[in-house]
């Protein structure tokens, strides 16, 4: 009923008037409303034209930034670039020596270094269980959260899987020269299936430890148990060999045949 009167609406408005309709769902508003209506569809910047714009404003305000801390701008600006020109702004004001850095965006955001977290991720590409715990101890004593650390561990892996399966000069690798030639020297350490479950990982234990009375329990781990990867059972393999045996041919019982006559 709502859209029906709309519609009357719309089609004799009042001359004064003029609609602009916005929405995130467009395929719930009926037909008869869009055919009547001039469509314009916004889409996120991806984060490479953001971080180019980014370094336009800061060279014609002959700021110095590091290519690294523009980039990861870029990324946390999650399309928008607004907010990537917003952030930047923060960082500028937060500067004391006029230059753009990694460290400043950690200290202004309470972010964590990334060699933080790529060091985590190595230890756990090399299968070391207690250096991938005291790096993940050293990432929470930083100040950053379970939840937080889970994401960003996910977020590396991501970088790391796309590395590894679309190479390190992919478009996808939204990161800094400096930081693809990380990513590739780290994917050698994983199969791409292995970062996918990890990533998976990272997932299911966010979500448990945010109902957890002992996250840091779920945490800790977590952290092994991906470092030790190895010595478990494949996913992919334990779902294959569930699926074999449940299309195994079942034998078949010996008929008994009758006796004949002699």
């Amino acid at each position: 009923p709502a859209f029906n009167a709309l519609l009357k609406t719309m089609e004799e408005p009042p001359p004064h008037v003029k609609f602009i309709l916005c929405t995130t769902e467009a395929h719930k508003v009926p037909a008869t409303i869009q055919s009547r209506c001039q469509r314009f569809d916004f889409r996120n910047i991806s984060a490479a034209k953001i971080a180019g714009h980014l370094q336009d404003v800061l060279r014609k305000e002959s700021i110095a930034a590091d290519d690294a801390a523009v980039m990861q701008v870029a990324r946390l600006a999650n399309g928008s670039m607004r907010d990537g020109l917003s952030l930047l702004d923060r960082l500028v004001a937060a500067s004391t020596d006029g230059r753009v850095t990694t460290a400043l965006l950690a200290d202004v955001l309470g972010m964590p270094d990334d060699s933080v977290v790529a060091g985590l991720v190595a230890a756990i590409g090399a299968g070391d269980a207690r250096v991938s715990l005291e790096r993940a101890a050293a990432l929470l004593e930083g100040g950053t959260s379970i939840d937080q650390a889970l994401e960003l561990m996910a977020e590396r892996f991501r970088i790391v899987m796309l590395a590894a399966v679309c190479g390190a000069d992919s478009e996808l690798l939204e990161v800094a020269d400096e930081a693809r030639a990380e990513a590739a020297r780290d994917a050698k350490a994983f199969e791409p299936a292995t970062l996918a479950h990890l990533i998976a990982v990272c997932d299911a234990v966010l979500r448990s430890a945010k109902q957890s009375g002992a996250p840091r329990t779920l945490f800790d781990a977590a952290v092994v148990r991906m470092a030790l990867a190895a010595r478990f059972a494949p996913v992919a393999e334990v779902g294959a060999g569930t699926s074999a045996r449940a299309q195994a041919p079942v034998p078949e019982l010996p008929v008994k045949k009758p006796l004949r006559p002699m």
